[in-house]
């Protein structure tokens, strides 16, 4: 059997985690620890169970979320995913966010994360 690719494993990420809510996924998608590049310079390494608290706070602010890939570039282990977001607050309010989010992927598992500010609105 073939190994996933990058962007499946992104897909399997987003799908999981953040459209299923299921926080155990994360046992097969990412690296512990992992990785997430931050804005201002900073490396923050987090383990499998700090990944999972830093997600389900996303959980406990947003009711629903449904992210959309729309455009995907892959090389053998780097994703770059342009996403759409429409984020479901507590209330029924909806919010819909954009962004590039860029993954490195080592032997199937996520192992960084480069994900800066996301924008208001979705791509034009």
């Amino acid at each position: 059997m073939n190994e996933p690719t990058p962007a499946e494993i992104v897909d399997r990420y987003t799908d999981e985690l953040y459209h299923q809510r299921n926080l155990d996924a994360l046992d097969d998608l990412v690296s512990d620890p992992m990785v997430r590049h931050e804005p201002d310079g900073t490396r923050v390494t987090l383990t499998l169970e700090e990944a999972k608290f830093r997600v389900a706070s996303f959980h406990q602010q947003f009711r629903s979320m449904r992210f959309t890939n729309r455009k995907i570039v892959q090389d053998q282990e780097s994703v770059a995913a342009a996403y759409e977001a429409d984020l479901v607050d507590q209330d029924g309010g909806v919010v819909t966010i954009c962004g590039v989010e860029i993954f490195t992927v080592r032997s199937g598992r996520i192992t960084e994360v480069w994900n800066p500010p996301a924008g208001n609105g979705s791509w034009g």
